[in-house]
């Protein structure tokens, strides 16, 4: 088994039944506020509110898999921001050391701080990146697309990748299990060693993956796949009246966010020293609002779970 599983997960939880029109305004607004926002109470708000959904939606450790990866990545960010961040006025540790284009590496506690901070933008992203493919099947993705008035072709290479990639990973998985039954140590050396060993997947793993793109393409074209500028579906993904309320409650909440980030009622300087965590009033009625709004998606989810058992 593959160590990061990036496939849809129907664990016939109340968040995969929502519609995934909710689940796409929900995940963009938290990825763009997540870029837009400054603040690093806000950022740990909006990761924080992705914990409840992904114990809702019952992926919560493939979704710590994913949590682990950004953690890593975020001690990278905080290093290399660190070394490369000289702007602070508060220096923990002062070096002789010159780089080009970077001059004396002195490490401060604004660049600490906003290494942290970025490390916890990225943890945001990823987690509500790692929550839309965990809980979206790609079928239903390339419908809500197409309700968005996208392009038919290019709604179909989205889906069909969101496809490629979890398949990619489990044929990677399969073909090392089938080298190590074949006597094959993939996971013993050193890393020099390992990824020479492991080099001999890539070819088989190539040679799969255009197998399966001819099949795809044919499969295509044998459905006569583009011939016809209209077209009809088999299945429709239906907008309930709650789901209708959510998505106009999600768009006010990221409206709200965005114009608050804009109009500075919740930034935060890093440098050259750290400003102060407090908000003035209308800020902590931006907070409290945002708070509240980011959980909207978990009363919906009871509230279509009702309405399905009435």
């Amino acid at each position: 088994m593959p160590l990061f599983n990036l496939s849809y997960h129907n664990n016939k939880s109340a968040v995969h039944r929502l519609n995934p029109l909710v689940k796409i305004t929900w995940t963009a607004g938290i990825v763009l506020l997540a870029l837009l926002i400054d603040h690093p109470l806000l950022i740990g708000m909006l990761f924080i509110s992705t914990v409840p959904v992904a114990i809702a939606a019952k992926v919560y450790r493939q979704w710590f898999m994913f949590i682990k990866l950004a953690l890593w990545m975020g001690v990278v960010v905080v290093v290399i921001n660190s070394l490369a961040s000289n702007a602070g006025d508060h220096v923990l540790w002062q070096s002789n050391i010159y780089l080009p284009l970077i001059g004396q590496i002195n490490i401060t506690v604004e660049g600490l701080a906003f290494g942290v901070f970025m490390a916890v933008r990225l943890a945001c992203v990823i987690s509500a990146f790692a929550l839309f493919s965990l809980t979206v099947h790609p079928d239903d993705l390339l419908s809500a697309m197409l309700i968005l008035k996208l392009p038919y072709k290019t709604a179909m290479v989205t889906a069909l990748s969101l496809r490629f990639v979890p398949v990619l990973v489990e044929d990677a998985g399969r073909i090392s299990d089938a080298h190590r039954s074949r006597g094959l140590e993939l996971d013993r050396g050193g890393a020099i060693g390992r990824i020479k060993r492991r080099a001999s997947i890539i070819f088989s793993l190539l040679s799969n993956s255009l197998e399966r793109t001819i099949q795809i393409a044919e499969a295509m074209e044998a459905r006569a796949f583009g011939g016809s500028p209209g077209r009809t579906f088999y299945f429709r993904l239906p907008l309930k009246y709650s789901e209708r309320i959510t998505l106009i409650i999600l768009i006010m909440v990221f409206g709200l966010g965005i114009f608050a980030s804009f109009a500075g009622l919740v930034e935060f300087d890093y440098y050259p020293s750290l400003s102060n965590f407090n908000f003035s009033l209308n800020g902590w009625a931006i907070v409290a609002c945002l708070v509240i709004g980011l959980q909207i998606i978990l009363p919906l989810t009871w509230i279509n779970r009702r309405i399905e058992l009435d």
